[in-house]
């Protein structure tokens, strides 16, 4: 019967400590944002709108291209592996 009652202390401090954790983010005015942090948002989403391509296939083949180019550059150098 002791250690059912050392489990509702425990659960019962592990509730008061929850409770109190939350209550100061029940203050916390999340939905109010920094000018500064709108504008930043503002141009994220110009830069990503400016960044898209409609055309995926031709951005495939460039993607690959570039890709290919590098795999068959012979300027890279071959560090050796420390061990």
């Amino acid at each position: 019967m002791a250690s059912l009652r050392c489990n509702y202390s425990v659960i019962f401090l592990f509730s008061l400590v929850l409770f109190a954790s939350l209550i100061p983010k029940l203050h916390a005015n999340i939905g109010d944002f920094d000018p500064y942090l709108e504008k930043r948002a503002e141009e994220a989403l110009q830069s990503s709108l400016a960044a898209y391509n409609e055309n995926p296939e031709q951005l495939t083949q460039t993607f690959n291209k570039e890709v290919g180019e590098t795999l068959f550059n012979g300027t890279r150098r071959y560090l050796r592996e420390m061990i």
